[in-house]
């Protein structure tokens, strides 16, 4: 399903110099399963995971997503994988303050083109040990409990 070839991506820093994030990657995923990206801090896994997720573009190589090169995909072709393949749990949960937690999670259900239901809202939320937290706001919750939320989101996926 995701492929990923000679795969570069390079910074520039504030005095000009150069530092390569992500240095000819390749590397092919399989369609399901786990993946785990060990390393040092600022050693590219997180450049690599946005720039599978189209996040972020490469300096050279591609991505090829269910064999089309990603160098054929607009913005609108990379949302619409986002929105049906990938989830993203970021360290920072980025989480609608906003939003209730049933707002927040039923947000990414209708980016997949599905209804606000607030039966499989609650049904997400018990599989995250959140039952009766649907309307209850972000800032209300704790670290933990706003992680499940963004892990919550991201998992709902056809």
């Amino acid at each position: 399903m995701l492929e990923i070839k000679n795969l570069v991506k390079v910074y520039k820093t504030k005095d000009g110099s150069e530092v390569k994030a992500v240095d000819d990657v390749s590397i092919s995923f399989e369609e399901k399963g786990m993946i785990f990206l060990l390393g040092k801090s600022g050693s590219g896994k997180s450049t690599l995971l946005n720039l599978c997720g189209g996040l972020d573009s490469p300096d050279s190589g591609e991505i090829i997503i269910k064999g089309r090169s990603s160098k054929d995909f607009t913005r609108s072709d990379f949302d619409s994988y986002r929105n049906t393949f990938v989830g993203f749990v970021f360290q920072e949960y980025n989480i609608l303050d906003e939003f209730s937690v049933e707002d927040n999670i039923s947000l990414a259900l209708e980016l997949q083109g599905k209804n606000k239901d607030k039966q499989a809202v609650s049904e997400i939320l018990s599989k995250v040990d959140l039952d009766g937290f649907a309307s209850r706001k972000p800032n209300t919750l704790s670290g933990g409990q706003k992680q499940r939320i963004a892990i919550a989101r991201a998992c709902q996926k056809p």
